[in-house]
């Protein structure tokens, strides 16, 4: 790997000819490597190797950089699931182009599979920036573009992985309306995955009472509890696959029924497509008291403190 390939593959396959510059690639070296097919000349002042990221190249095409729920599922962080392009673009949206040729003008971008988004005033388009937006620009933008339910979720996601702090995001969202302000009222850093966090959101809207994420003897925290005893547990897809992931969790769930805990395990389906079902299901086991102890249970020494 030459000199010129190790720099560029180091800020991710997709740089301005600026930063390449600034890191030593001298610039008759750029010159040669695009002539030679060992760089593509994506736009006016910006190159690519020929195996860089297609998503990141349309969207420096584009005349912006990647970002909002495109960096946020590359990040791993739970966001809706959204097969459009997220790209951030200067405030007043100049130099704007199709993907496909920099000669044409945008249109519409829908047409083009594209969610443009305007930088706000603090956030402008400084090139030796780099092709991809920051993890908190790209967290903004998510909270705007998504539902309140998913931008929730994916907050929740980025505390619990550690990636913005409570102070951090309530800095980064000070300027955005109250509305979006609110939701700090009910993020949850303890939330292990995102449909958890629309069970949670579910709950409360039906004005359901729970703990969130209660540590059980001999079992371990559980994602959701409700009243004493009825535990909600929720499968992501990309958590629970597998079989020892599988073997793991059923294992909890007889703990937790040796324990005299009553356990309902909810599939991604069931939350995203089910949840009057669960609900209903819940409001069922309420309504008959089984989220209680009882004294049965205490007779039969079921009942442990937590």
């Amino acid at each position: 790997m030459s000199h010129l390939e190790e720099i560029i593959d180091r800020v991710g396959g997709v740089a301005p000819v600026a930063q390449l510059y600034a890191l030593g690639a001298a610039p008759v070296e750029v010159d040669n490597a695009v002539r030679r097919g060992r760089l593509v000349r994506v736009r006016s002042g910006w190159v690519a190797a020929p195996q860089a990221p297609r998503e990141v190249v349309r969207a420096v095409a584009v005349g912006g950089r990647l970002s909002c729920v495109s960096v946020l599922e590359r990040e791993k962080i739970w966001c809706v699931r959204d097969h459009r392009l997220h790209v951030r673009v200067a405030a007043d949206g100049r130099g704007v182009t199709s993907p496909n040729s920099r000669k044409v003008p945008l249109g519409r971008p829908e047409q083009h599979g594209l969610v443009v988004h305007r930088s706000r005033r603090s956030m402008v388009l400084d090139e030796l920036q780099g092709a991809v937006d920051g993890f908190e620009w790209a967290l903004l933008h998510a909270v705007e573009c998504q539902s309140r339910m998913d931008a929730i979720v994916s907050l929740d996601s980025a505390l619990h992985e550690g990636r913005i702090t409570t102070t951090g995001l309530q800095f980064l969202l000070s300027g955005l309306p109250k509305s979006i302000r609110a939701y700090l009222d009910v993020v949850d850093p303890a939330a292990a995955s995102g449909l958890e966090t629309k069970a949670r959101l579910g709950l409360r809207r039906m004005n359901i009472p729970f703990r969130s994420q209660v540590k059980i003897d001999g079992v371990g925290a559980v994602d959701l509890l409700i009243g004493d005893r009825l535990v909600l547990e929720t499968d992501g897809e990309a958590w629970h696959s597998g079989a020892e992931a599988y073997a793991v969790d059923r294992e909890r769930d007889l703990a937790l029924v040796e324990r005299g805990y009553i356990v309902i395990r909810l599939t991604f389906d069931q939350v995203m497509l089910e949840w009057p079902r669960v609900i209903a299901a819940v409001r069922a086991l309420v309504a008959r008291r089984e989220h209680r102890w009882a004294a049965r249970h205490r007779r039969a020494g079921l009942v442990i403190a937590m």
